[in-house]
């Protein structure tokens, strides 16, 4: 069996789960598209029979027909990054004309004949909406905060004032500018609102956002599903000042500490019925539990990050259910637990990836100044 993974190459969870999937004898293509042009080419061949695609994966440095490839798993996609010696005026040009083969040939891989999908193209759009996710949650029974998204600095303040001032803003995508002279990376996250921020109608009207009220966390819970199966990890997000308004904004360690988790019968049946709704067969939902145990919907992230869980709590063995998942190929997957075969430790620890994180990750293009991060 093959499977296909579309991510970058700083990307733990495909160079982990695609290192067990070869453990087991199974053949795994990365495709890297935000190297594309620069780094490799692709090639597609149509008329007078089926399209027939090669792509290159630059990882074992092939390659490779997709005819084979009974999985893709949509793990990152990056805009294709086009060749700075290029003249300036031709460089968008390029990337228009990257970007767009690419996703053409993405389409295409589904409409050539049935495949897995982690998750399905159209999908994968749909359940990147934050509206449309509040939507199918509260459809479903789900508590779901009061939500403004907006950009009329009026309604902003009047939201802020109906709350009693206790408000929050969210992006709706989640940005990150990475800073060259500090090396760092800097997001936009959860922000709790005051009359300061509020104040200038150009910062509230150049871009819309997400205003919901501040809620009184107990504790947080990061819901990784896969298939039919649930894995709640409980996040103790309030017993650490750094992570009392947004937890994502820190290091992921034993400081916040996490456990597993058993979510009532209803909250967990009402989760399934949101992803069968969205058509996702993968994602990870969090959820606010209050002081008066209400259990509160914030989102499901599409493609969210589920390693640092496990790297905190071993005992959640979301590698393992990770790796059955793909190689089940069935969006009905139930993880059957059991003493795990990989761990994201073994992984870390395994020769191949000491040796190979760095050298590798300096051969790639690297990620633009500002780009998108899934959480």
């Amino acid at each position: 069996m093959t499977t296909l993974i579309v991510s970058d190459p700083w990307d733990i969870h495909a160079r982990s789960v695609a290192w067990a999937l070869e453990n087991e004898g199974e053949r795994v293509h990365v495709w890297y598209t935000h190297d594309y042009p620069q780094k490799h080419g692709v090639s597609l061949r149509t008329g007078g029979g089926p399209a027939a695609v090669s792509l290159y994966c630059l990882r074992h440095e092939r390659a490779f027909d997709t005819a084979d490839v009974d999985t893709v798993w949509l793990r990152r996609w990056y805009q294709p990054e086009p060749s700075a010696q290029l003249h300036p005026a031709d460089i968008r040009f390029s990337q228009l004309e990257s970007t767009e083969f690419v996703r053409a040939t993405i389409n295409l891989l589904e409409a050539q004949r049935e495949r897995f999908w982690i998750n399905p193209i159209q999908a994968k759009a749909l359940a990147d909406r934050k509206a449309v996710q509040l939507h199918h949650a509260a459809a479903v029974g789900l508590d779901t905060p009061p939500t403004l998204i907006s950009n009329d600095p009026e309604a902003i303040r009047a939201f802020y004032r109906e709350h009693g001032g206790r408000a929050i803003y969210k992006p709706i995508t989640a940005a990150a500018w990475i800073s060259e002279e500090e090396e760092k990376v800097r997001g936009t996250f959860t922000t709790p609102l005051t009359e300061q921020l509020l104040r200038e109608d150009a910062a509230l009207s150049n871009a819309p956002g997400i205003y919901q009220p501040l809620l009184d966390k107990a504790y947080e819970l990061r819901v990784t599903v896969m298939g039919r199966t649930a894995i709640a990890a409980r996040l103790h997000s309030q017993r650490d000042g750094d992570y009392l308004t947004d937890w994502r904004a820190n290091e992921f360690d034993e400081r916040m500490g996490c456990e597993r988790y058993a979510l009532p019968e209803a909250v967990q049946a009402r989760c399934l019925q949101v992803m069968a709704r969205l058509g996702l067969v993968f994602g990870c939902i969090d959820i606010v539990v209050t002081r008066d145990g209400r259990y509160v919907f914030l989102e499901v992230n599409e493609m969210g990050q589920f390693m640092w869980l496990e790297a905190i709590n071993p005992g959640l063995q979301l590698m393992d259910c990770a790796v059955e998942f793909i190689r089940s190929r069935d969006p009905a997957f139930v993880y059957d637990w059991r003493e795990p075969v990989y761990r994201y430790r073994d992984y870390w620890e395994s020769r191949g990836e000491r040796g190979e994180a760095e050298p590798d990750a300096r051969r790639h293009v690297p990620l633009p100044q500002v780009f998108q991060m899934r959480e």
